[in-house]
């Protein structure tokens, strides 16, 4: 049990290093995108079954709506580790209910959605939302976190061509 808290621990480490390096190489222009045609649907689909394990401890529902194949062009890792951010997010601030991803073509862009039954953030809260080190103050709980993903994910995302936008009802 012991040894198994210290691999999660140095794992969650090496997560921030990881996205710490990552912001520093988006900033200096000096990181790699390799764009090559992947299934986002089978990635979702992959993606949900890792947080199985997570959902289940807080007896939450994960909802994928997709089409079974949908080929796209981009960087697979960075479409991944956008969608692992939103999840977690969505399961950190989510204690019932259901999260919610769907997958949409419109046209030639794809739109992917995430809701959740979550807490929610204050309307003037939510432009800080995708601010390095910003973390959105919440009296009432105590969250792991930097403030790096949502900051990340939307740098992935232009790099990419692609936009983060979010909404959000408090309560």
């Amino acid at each position: 049990k012991q040894l198994s808290l210290v691999k999660n621990s140095a794992n969650h480490l090496l997560d921030l290093i990881n996205d710490v390096i990552d912001i520093s190489k988006i900033e200096a222009g000096k990181v790699k995108i390799t764009i090559e045609e992947f299934d986002l649907s089978a990635l979702s689909q992959e993606i949900k079954d890792t947080f199985t394990v997570a959902l289940d401890k807080k007896g939450l529902e994960l909802l994928l709506e997709k089409t079974p194949t949908l080929l796209i062009e981009s960087d697979e890792r960075r479409t991944k580790q956008i969608l692992v951010n939103f999840i977690s997010n969505a399961i950190k601030f989510t204690d019932r209910g259901e999260i919610e991803i769907k997958i949409v073509k419109k046209e030639e862009i794809v739109e992917v959605s995430v809701r959740d039954t979550g807490i929610g953030i204050k309307k003037e809260d939510v432009n800080k939302l995708f601010n390095a080190f910003s973390r959105i103050p919440n009296l009432d709980r105590i969250e792991e976190g930097t403030g790096l993903g949502l900051y990340l994910s939307k740098k992935i995302a232009d790099l990419l061509g692609g936009d983060i936008t979010a909404e959000s009802e408090f309560g």
